[in-house]
């Protein structure tokens, strides 16, 4: 009652912050949308090597980085009553190294693939845990530092802002890869350097945010024995919490044939790079956008019924694949506009409503007990990809993908309620 009640107070505050989580979320999003997960990345690494499980692992190696961290970063930030440095402070260095990746692919040149590899591996997995050691200190911030109502607007502009953007941007990456673009790898080091004066430029506006009070400081940080058994009781004992993990970690599952759809569009449908990657990147931009839109306005009102929507047209993704084996590339063109409806946007569904189901005082241990825990399905999840797609094929890994995310969709409608509901729920019993 008294965080609502101060709530009018900070309104000019979550409207200042607004703008500035808006814009650093908005460039760092554009940068990780022209790096291309699920396009881009998985194209490039097939350039360099046959090996379809470290396509795979490239392609999911950011959110494995990102999540590990965060739960051990947890445990220590719990005694610092301002996050905010937590945040940027290791974000001015880390935000620098892809750029510097884009120096050395132009340095090292087509005649030494493997050292490229090497050097990728290397640097993303490098910006990868330098942001998951952000990534706590984010989400409490963001927990704190905005309300519902505005946090829900900036992850639902991010989307559609970064989308609108990408329209243009694709044809750009479309061109630098075409024949008329730089050879290879000077092509795709174009892109990258791209995408890495962005995340320098994304340094800025974080360091304006104003932080507002948070959850308790904890007089000291809890011993290992201690801080274990802890997060045991928390996955005993609360079941929403433990079922959102569950869904999240089947949509890991779900989400490891994303970097497959590239390749099968240019080897089984042979579509060449230079239509396959700028044509679903576009399509998968323009459901972005629709996505980000539709979350911008649903999830401000019922954050758990987009999840269940999504989740529901998620499942048409690996079907549209499927059916482009008997009918041509036009499915998988529409399953790209749907993962961009629909994947594009789950995790800022999954992020939100932990970051409101969590008390402030929760929101460390929570957030980072998540991400860290759903690391486990992130990182295993390319290795039983990569081995399906090499060992039995394509169409049997969308199979597999089509049956996780339904197990996902059922756990969300049978074991998951709206957070506020859940509260309500705790305080009558």
């Amino acid at each position: 009652m008294a965080e609502t009640q101060s709530q009018p107070n900070y309104e000019p505050v979550y409207r200042r912050n607004f703008f500035f989580f808006l814009a650093d979320n908005i460039l760092f999003t554009l940068a990780m949308s022209i790096l291309g997960p699920t396009t881009v990345i998985p194209d490039f690494i097939r350039r360099l090597t046959s090996s379809e499980i470290l396509i795979g692992f490239s392609s999911s190696l950011f959110e494995v980085g990102w999540t590990m961290p965060q739960l051990f970063i947890a445990r220590f930030i719990g005694k610092y009553e301002r996050k905010k440095w937590w945040f940027v402070g290791p974000n001015i260095p880390v935000r620098f190294v892809m750029l510097g990746f884009a120096v050395l692919t132009y340095i090292l040149g087509k005649d030494r693939p493997g050292a490229i590899l090497a050097a990728f591996l290397i640097c993303y997995g490098i910006a990868a845990v330098g942001d998951g050691l952000v990534g706590v200190p984010w989400m409490v911030l963001a927990g704190t530092s905005l309300d519902n109502r505005w946090r829900a607007r900036m992850l639902g502009l991010t989307s559609a802002s970064t989308g609108l953007i990408m329209l243009g941007v694709a044809p750009l990456i479309g061109m630098a890869l075409s024949s008329k673009g730089p050879a290879f790898p000077n092509n795709y080091a174009l892109i990258f350097g791209a995408a890495g004066i962005l995340f320098v430029i994304s340094i800025l506006p974080i360091i304006f945010i104003k932080e507002l009070p948070g959850g308790k400081v904890t007089e000291k940080v809890p011993s290992m024995a201690e801080f274990l058994p802890s997060l045991g009781r928390v996955l005993r004992t609360d079941v929403p919490f433990r079922s959102m993990l569950i869904a999240r970690m089947l949509i890991s599952l779900f989400t490891m044939a994303s970097p497959f759809y590239i390749g099968f569009a240019t080897i089984r449908l042979g579509l060449s790079s230079t239509v396959a990657v700028p044509t679903l990147l576009v399509m998968q931009t323009i459901g972005s956008v629709s996505g980000a839109l539709i979350y911008t306005w649903l999830g401000a009102r019922s954050n758990l019924l987009y999840l269940r929507l999504a989740l529901g047209v998620s499942a048409l993704v690996p079907v549209s694949a499927l059916l482009s084996t008997v009918v041509g590339p036009l499915p998988l063109y529409i399953g790209f506009l749907l993962a961009g409806l629909t994947v594009s946007n789950l995790w800022v569904g999954y992020l939100n409503w932990v970051i409101t189901y969590a008390t402030p005082d929760q929101r460390p241990i929570y957030s980072g007990l998540f991400n860290t825990v759903s690391a486990v399905a992130s990182l295993i999840s390319p290795f039983i990809a990569g081995s399906i797609a090499q060992g039995i094929g394509y169409e049997a890994l969308f199979a597999v993908a089509l049956v996780m995310v339904l197990c996902a969709l059922y756990v969300t409608l049978r074991h998951i309620r709206e957070p506020r509901l859940e509260k309500v729920l705790a305080v009558s019993e």
